[in-house]
């Protein structure tokens, strides 16, 4: 009565070495799948700002280096920094520093992240000289930063800058000298605005500027693309005995240039 049973597990042991035969005959193959993903990004400016990121139309608040240097001319337009008549002193650099000035949004997947500066569409008159300070930052670049917008807390009487003859070389603690742009042209356009405003008028491209914010990846919380802001206070300031403007001269514009790294 054993023998049947004897005669299984032996036949069952002989099939083994035939299944690892035809194993060892397989053969792979294997295809590559390849994608690659845009980068897009999106970009904006408000004047006047708020935390919200609203544009301000409110009469602006304006700081002077010394009494009785800038009082503002009345309520403020979209898109533009008006600081008013400005009387220098025939002794000493004077300054004018416009709270809550300017502020930028950004929104981009780039892997590879980007740097957005910041620089006169030209030189301006002689004796005159532009510094912005950051805020929510000690010092530029600022990290870009979710919502809500970090406001200035400057007050009182902010220094002035430091003028070397009638060419500002330097601004108070945190500041940096807006350049005037170089190695690039002017747009052509009038009017101020974000990008796609009809008439807009900038300079671009240029290799040189204050780089206002810095990021080494896209702007990104919690595993989503998310707009990021930073924000910043803008300093007209005077040479002692800065000559007078004449009657066109009204100012110059800035232009927010958004570069990938």
């Amino acid at each position: 009565m054993k023998r049947p049973l004897v005669m299984l597990v032996i036949a069952a042991g002989l099939l083994t070495p035939a299944t690892s035969a035809r194993a060892s005959n397989t053969t792979t193959g294997g295809a590559q799948i390849q994608w690659t993903t845009s980068a897009s990004a999106t970009l904006a400016i408000v004047t006047q700002y708020s935390a919200a990121f609203a544009q301000g139309a409110a009469a602006p608040t304006l700081l002077p280096s010394a009494a009785g240097f800038c009082a503002g001319s009345g309520s403020e337009t979209a898109f533009t920094l008006t600081f008013g008549a400005l009387s220098p002193s025939q002794t000493v650099p004077t300054g004018c520093l416009y709270k809550n000035a300017l502020a930028v949004s950004v929104s981009t997947n780039d892997a590879t992240g980007f740097s957005l500066n910041e620089y006169l569409d030209t030189t301006t008159t002689t004796g005159i000289g532009i510094c912005a300070f950051p805020n929510g930052g000690a010092a530029f670049p600022l990290a870009p930063a979710i919502a809500p917008v970090a406001t200035s807390a400057r007050a009182g009487n902010p220094a002035a800058g430091t003028f070397t003859g009638n060419a500002l070389t330097s601004c108070a603690a945190g500041g940096r000298v807006v350049p005037a742009g170089t190695g690039g042209s002017v747009s052509g356009g009038a009017a101020p605005g974000n990008p796609g405003t009809p008439g807009l008028a900038f300079y671009s491209p240029s290799g040189s500027g204050v780089t206002f914010l810095s990021s080494a990846g896209p702007t990104q919380n919690g595993g989503a693309i998310v707009t990021m802001y930073g924000g910043e206070d803008v300093q007209v300031n005077l040479a002692p005995g800065a000559p007078s403007t004449l009657a066109g001269q009204t100012g110059v514009f800035l232009t927010v240039q958004l570069i990938p790294n």
